[in-house]
């Protein structure tokens, strides 16, 4: 018997021979409990219904006309295997496969994945188990996979097709194209199969950057000086390609650092120099003046000399590193000048009077400023300076010299050479020396000279030329004349010759003479209030040699000050004071005249004795303090620990601030102000939002007990933060209003009741206090009480059951008092009474109890002794009188 599967109709044909006799068969599959039966008259027979991926039992059992035949012949089948399912794909990124996954399948011996592009190129794996991995895939396809299940009959394809993507394929041309100023870079490169985005690394020895595009360029900062080395990854949604080929390149190199220039003057050369930062094939150096010209060094040192630059000139340095085609930023740096150029057109005159030499020039390019040196034979140099004019007096030459004057300029870095010199040759001076007096304040100085070798001159004029180039004359044929009109703060250069002419060769040497100061001018007071000092500071006199500084107060307080300059700090003054202040000059033995009086206010006083009452209930406080003299206004400040402020104002020494807070401690001070100036702050003065006094005191009294009541006192709660209490009571003990004084307080609580206990018949005032971290409150209105009285003392009984009569003596703070019979529970009441005894009749029990009584309550009871119940004969006749005293009848 032979059984085949057709694995394309899913049938299982089965063959047999045929035995003699046979009219028949019965063929069954059996699987289990399953069986499929079929009945034909030939020797094959096809199942078209049976399950994939089954080992089914064949056999056929022939029939003749009669009966089924006792012999079966047997076959065994595996069916074709069953379609796989759950095929599932992915990217393996780093071993550029696809990875596929199914569920076995029933009836399969072996699988195979086969992965296949759009264009037919087909890779398959082949395995036993329910995964397989195909290798070496082309990047950048879509693929779409199907499972193969095979057994020994039949191939079965799943019928579910998954598509997966394979690992993005490596970026591919990449070049980077530089922007040397700016030290970035540009990378582009070929678009690969299967990105959606690309990623740029670009790394170096000392900065990396990266960037991501989903375009083909990418723009990267790069450091200057640097060898780069990029790449790109191309990437899609889960992977990542293999790098690109590395590309190296360099960065722009750095900008020079620490560039300075120094000048050789003499030379006119210059010499610049910097620091290489990393890499740099060679440097350019360029100088632009401000006409526009450019002088270029191009060197591969880091330092350039440019020899015989244009004197006068200004000019501006950059340096530039320079590798390969790349230029960086230029470093540029401060103007540099050349040296001055030599001054020309130098000329002069001569002053007569003075002796002195007036030299001008032409100005030179590139001068700051100008030096005149003059020279004469055997007399030491004597030089003048000259800022910004191209003029300068050379002062105080010697007589009858002939004198070289050349003019030399200069800058911050350089001097010029010095120009073509000019000669010129002071008079003669024949006549002896001569002396002036100035007199002070008189406006006139007094010239007088020695008449030896003069020849017999009669007549004599005396020539004063003063600092502001004015003169003054006086004649005389004798030695001495007054020169009058002279003025304060000038210095007079006076000489006496024999004629008219100064520059005669009978002349004297020149004489230098001060006049007395003038009095200072726009003297300026600038006053500190909070340090009670003032800076005074005034118009220099040229001739001053010092100053005095007289400052006066209405209070007599004066300080006087003696300085060179023209300012001076005035310290120490006096608050709330006013001064009047002058300032007087001198110079030698005189002295000006003081200058006109300013006054000077100092600020308000410091307020004092500070002080601050607290309003608990309308949380305020009130600021008082001693006024000052000249305040107009006052400026209360109170600071809490939060550091804010509140503030109040007023013109009178009192000040209200309302909206402090319960329990808080604040700093008052107070400022004053006279409108101009403020105070400095008072002392600070530490005072807080107390709470106020518990209100609604108020007292419980509890039964007596062993001749101690206990009193539960209560009251109002205070809100004010975390409030403690503090109840104090004061009093006498038992009725002693002198002896057994007390005193008792509580402990501080939070609670709002305390119980204290006291004896009977004492009496007590109760006041509370609160308090939290700011302050303590003052006392509660009191409270005034007494305890219940203490037992009756002195308790006498008379009398017997039918009429009796009980006696005590007064209990202190006692109002009413009541006798019990103690014989039943409760008490009965037999007497209540405001007096000292009480009659009784018909007594039934001899347990008698007196008790004291007022509105804190009832005292302790105490036994009434020797009671009586049997009534005695010869006391039958005998009656109560109207006062309880018993009669005979």
């Amino acid at each position: 018997m032979d059984a085949t599967v057709n694995c394309g109709t899913k049938v299982v044909a089965l063959s047999w021979n045929s035995p003699d006799g046979t009219y028949s068969y019965t063929v069954s599959a059996e699987r289990g409990d399953q069986s499929v039966s079929l009945y034909t008259n030939t020797t094959t027979a096809l199942f078209s219904e049976l399950i994939c991926g089954q080992n089914y039992s064949l056999r056929v059992t022939p029939h003749n006309q009669h009966c089924a035949g006792n012999y079966n012949a047997y076959a065994s089948v595996l069916t074709w295997p069953c379609l796989p399912t759950g095929v599932v794909a992915s990217q393996a990124c780093q071993s550029n496969s696809v990875k596929v996954t199914w569920q076995p399948s029933n009836g399969s011996e072996h699988y195979s994945a086969s992965v296949k592009t759009e264009t037919g190129i087909s890779e398959v794996c082949t395995t036993e188990n329910s995964t397989c991995s195909v290798h070496a895939v082309t990047c950048g396809q879509n693929y779409s996979v199907s499972v193969t299940a095979s057994n020994k009959q039949c191939n079965v394809t799943s019928s579910q097709t998954t598509n997966v993507q394979s690992v993005p394929c490596s970026p591919t041309n990449v070049s980077v194209f530089l922007d040397c100023p700016n030290n970035s870079a540009v990378v582009s490169w070929s678009a690969s199969r299967g990105a959606v985005q690309y990623s740029v690394t670009a790394i170096s020895s000392h900065i990396n950057d990266s960037c991501q595009t989903s375009g083909l360029t990418c723009g990267l900062s790069l450091a200057c000086g640097s060898i780069y080395t990029v790449q790109v990854v191309a990437m899609d949604d889960n992977c990542s390609s293999i790098p690109s080929s590395p590309v190296a390149f360099s960065s722009g190199p750095c900008p020079p650092g620490n560039v300075s220039a120094q000048m050789t003057c003499l030379s006119n050369n210059m010499t610049v120099s910097w620091d290489a930062i990393r890499d740099a094939d060679h440097f350019l150096v360029s100088l632009t003046s401000l006409n526009g010209t450019i002088k270029l060094c191009n060197t591969t040192t880091t330092a350039c000399s440019i020899s015989n630059v244009t004197c006068g000139e200004t000019f501006t340095i950059q340096v530039t590193s320079v590798r390969g085609n790349c230029f960086s930023q230029p470093h540029q740096t401060s103007s540099i000048q050349t040296a001055p150029c030599q001054p020309k057109g130098v000329n002069g005159y001569l002053d007569c009077v003075s002796n002195s030499a007036w030299i001008s020039w032409d100005s030179a390019l590139g001068a700051s400023n100008y030096t005149v040196s003059a020279v004469g034979s055997g007399i030491s140099t004597t030089n003048c300076t000259s800022i910004t004019d191209t003029r300068c007096e050379v002062k105080d030459l010697a007589c009858g010299v002939s004198f070289s004057f050349t003019v030399t300029a200069a800058n911050s870095w350089c001097d010029s050479q010095p120009s073509a010199s000019y000669s010129l040759e002071t008079a003669p001076c024949l006549l002896s020396a001569i002396t002036a007096f100035a007199h002070c304040h008189n406006s006139s100085i007094l010239v007088v000279w020695d008449l030896k070798g003069s020849g017999g001159t009669s007549a004599y004029i005396a020539t004063a030329e003063a600092s502001d180039h004015t003169f003054l004359t006086c004649n005389s044929t004798s030695n001495s004349c007054y020169l009058s009109g002279a003025k304060c703060d000038l210095q007079y250069t006076i000489i006496v010759a024999a004629s008219s002419n100064r520059c005669s060769s009978l002349r004297s040497p020149p004489y230098k003479i001060s006049m007395e100061p003038c009095p200072p001018k726009n003297v300026t007071v600038d006053a500190s209030c909070e340090t009670h000092s003032a800076v005074i500071s005034w118009t220099y006199s040229p001739v001053a040699e010092f100053y005095q500084v007289v400052a006066t107060a209405v209070d007599g307080h004066k300080h006087i000050y003696n300085t060179s300059s023209t300012s001076f700090s005035l310290t120490e003054l006096h608050c709330d004071e006013q001064y009047t202040v002058s300032v007087t000059a001198s110079h030698e033995n005189c002295s000006s005249k003081a200058s006109q009086n300013v006054t000077l206010s100092t600020g308000p006083c410091q307020p004092n004795n500070v002080s601050v009452s607290y309003n608990c209930s309308s949380r305020s406080a009130l600021l008082t303090w001693i006024p000052s003299k000249n305040s107009e206004n006052y400026f209360g400040t109170v600071q809490a620990g939060s550091g804010d402020n509140i503030y109040c104002h007023n013109t009178n020494p009192t000040c209200t601030i309302d909206n402090l807070k319960c329990g808080v401690s604040y700093n008052f001070s107070v400022q004053a102000s006279d409108g101009t100036c403020n105070s400095s702050l008072s002392d600070l003065v530490q005072f807080g939002g107390a709470p106020c006094p518990p209100d609604g005191l108020k007292v419980r009294v509890l039964p007596m007990e062993m001749e101690v009541q206990l009193l539960h006192f209560s009251w109002t709660h205070v809100t004010c933060g975390d409030i403690e209490y503090l109840l104090t009571l004061t009093g006498s003990l038992q009725g002693d209003d002198r002896s057994n004084l007390f005193q008792l307080s509580s402990y501080w609580s939070s609670t709002n009741l305390f119980e204290i206990p006291l004896p009977c018949s004492s009496s007590y005032t109760a006041m509370l206090q609160s308090r939290n971290s700011a302050g303590t409150s003052g006392m509660s209105a009191p409270l005034n009480g007494t305890t219940a009285p203490c037992p009756p003392t002195g308790i006498v009984f008379s009398g017997n059951s039918s009429l009796a009569k009980v006696s005590w003596n007064r209990t202190v703070f006692a109002t009413t008092y009541t006798v019990y019979d103690n014989s039943v529970k409760p008490m009965v009441q037999l007497c209540n009474t405001t007096t000292l005894s009480c009659s009784l009749f018909n007594l039934i029990s001899n347990n008698l109890v007196i008790t004291a009584s007022n509105a804190a309550g009832e005292s302790q009871a105490a036994s009434v002794p020797n009671v009586v119940l049997q009534r005695r004969r010869r006391d039958l006749g005998a009656q109560l009188s109207k006062d309880g005293e018993f009669i005979k009848y």
